[in-house]
């Protein structure tokens, strides 16, 4: 679990919910699981603190945004999903003005990700992990995927590679 965009391939616990939160807002992102059982864990956690949950299962990003645009101080935003299905979901959740400190991930399943390219400007999904390479489908450019995660595009960063 981590606050925002920054989570660890090594993390795999859930985690709890932020006790200052006044409501929470929890999806379980796309067809998973894991996702189902983290949110469902999630909101029995906030109904303990006495706190509103509201839990939106099988989300995708349009319903997020949504919802997100509704809440008011003092909500918080969990997200559980895999990895692509994530980093769109917490782009519309900061496009709608959430905080990162406002925003739990708890990601289930890696891979599938969009890979921004900076020679175009445009975003791909594609079968890649971090330091592997990938062509882009607008431009032609190889681009080595970084590590980095942009939390306001939901990509990965991609850096022109290098000839082999």
């Amino acid at each position: 679990m981590s606050a925002g965009f920054d989570w660890d391939a090594d993390e795999c616990g859930l985690g709890t919910v932020d006790a200052g939160g006044r409501v929470f807002l929890i999806a379980a992102l796309g067809d998973c699981p894991d996702a189902r059982a983290a949110a469902a864990e999630w909101c029995a956690q906030a109904i303990a603190l006495g706190r509103t949950a509201t839990v939106l299962s099988g989300a995708d990003t349009d319903a997020v945004r949504e919802a997100v645009d509704g809440a008011r101080a003092g909500s918080r935003v969990m997200l559980a999903g895999a990895e692509r299905d994530l980093m769109a979901a917490v782009a519309a959740v900061r496009a709608a003005g959430a905080l990162p400190s406002e925003v739990t991930t708890h990601l289930t399943v890696r891979g599938g990700v969009a890979v921004f390219c900076p020679h175009c400007a445009t975003a791909q999904d594609a079968a890649v992990a971090p330091g592997g390479r990938v062509r882009c489908a607008t431009c032609g450019t190889v681009l080595e995927v970084r590590s980095h995660r942009s939390s306001h595009h939901g990509t990965y960063l991609g850096a022109v590679a290098e000839a082999a």
